[in-house]
């Protein structure tokens, strides 16, 4: 009997063995290799969405900006020079109005379009990566600084506005020099001489022709325009023409004043009258209040006397300031009263007067 027991108990150890070892290599089998420790979980890669595009640059018409400065040379007659350089000073006024102005407008609003874009669409969008959102935004403020007024998207504007400069500086010293004004003499052509004739001609006839004379001399012109609302040649922006003959150009203002006088009062007044109006308006300016009020009264003449006054005042959406003011003048006991719109580009610059 002991012998049996001896043989269960061999064959008990045996399977026990077994089952041990059994255990040990499925344990031996199921650990981690070398080198395989744990890791930590990484997300499957997905593609972002490709980024929006930048919005459509503005583009400048540079082609269609009038090439008339030196149409005047076709003409013959100073006048009639001076006609054809008043029509070429409008058309370059008129470009810079309805091409340069609006150019520099959708400038602004392309550069609001670009800091909408990436506020709106990429900045703090979780589907685009850190790294992918901060590479659109340098490419965004970029082409943001590229935009400024110094910034190399506008080089053709800073091109066509310095020519539109030059070109408007030229006509008006070409206006002078054919009308008689800002120190040049009269043309000989057109000047008034006294023909030695006219002594031996009756009183009646004589003053006839005086009267004809009067009508058409400039300051008649300019107070028959005036009542018709002309501009009287106020286009030019600087000039005043002496000539005789000048027929519709009319008077503009002299050149030292142009920047700030309009011609309608302007053409009344002689040069030191001008400079008291035009030192009232600049006093003004340099309130920049409405309500501001600067008088003046002539120096050379009894009964004569104005004001400006500021009425309106504003910012354009290219940054620039602008004024609207009233002047007016008082000649012989008749009141001319003109409302104007002056701006300037950038603080401390001086108003001036838009065409």
């Amino acid at each position: 009997m002991r012998s049996s027991l001896r043989r269960r108990s061999a064959v008990l150890v045996s399977a026990v063995t077994l089952l041990s070892c059994s255990a040990v290599a499925g344990a031996w089998q199921d650990a981690p290799r070398p080198g395989e420790g744990d890791k930590a979980y990484v997300p499957p890669v997905v593609a972002e969405p490709p980024l929006p595009a930048l919005p459509a640059r503005p583009t400048l018409d540079t082609a269609s900006y009038p090439g008339c400065r030196e149409d005047y040379r076709k003409e013959d007659a100073p006048f009639e020079q001076a006609a054809a350089i008043n029509r070429c000073t409008a058309a370059i006024d008129a470009y810079y109005r309805q091409t340069m102005l609006p150019y520099r407008q959708a400038m602004i609003a392309y550069q609001d379009a670009l800091s909408s874009l990436y506020s709106t669409q990429v900045g703090a969008n979780k589907r685009y990566s850190a790294a992918t959102q901060d590479r659109f935004f340098q490419a965004v403020m970029a082409e943001h600084a590229a935009s400024n007024p110094d910034g190399a998207n506008l080089a053709a504007y800073r091109g066509i506005e310095a020519q539109y400069q030059t070109d408007r500086a030229y006509l008006a010293d070409r206006f002078c020099f054919n009308t008689g004004c800002n120190g040049y003499p009269v043309p000989a052509s057109v000047a008034r001489v006294a023909a030695p004739e006219n002594a031996a001609k009756p009183a009646k006839k004589r003053a006839e022709e005086t009267r004809r004379a009067d009508r058409a001399s400039p300051d008649a012109k300019c107070k028959r325009a005036r009542k018709r609302g002309g501009a009287l040649g106020g286009l030019i922006g600087g000039v005043a023409g002496n000539a005789v003959g000048l027929k519709g150009i009319g008077t503009a203002v002299s050149g030292l004043f142009g920047a700030v006088l309009v011609a309608e009062i302007a053409c009344q007044l002689d040069e030191k009258e001008q400079k008291a109006a035009a030192d009232a308006t600049v006093a003004v300016t340099k309130q920049e209040q409405v309500g501001a009020t600067a008088k003046w009264t002539s120096p050379t003449r009894e009964g004569v006397a104005g004001s400006s006054t500021i009425t309106a005042l504003n910012t354009e959406p290219n940054g620039s300031k602008c004024l609207s003011i009233t002047d007016i003048a008082i000649v012989e006991g008749e009141e001319t009263r003109v409302s104007k719109r002056m701006c300037r580009a950038k603080p401390g610059e001086p108003y001036s007067i838009m065409a």
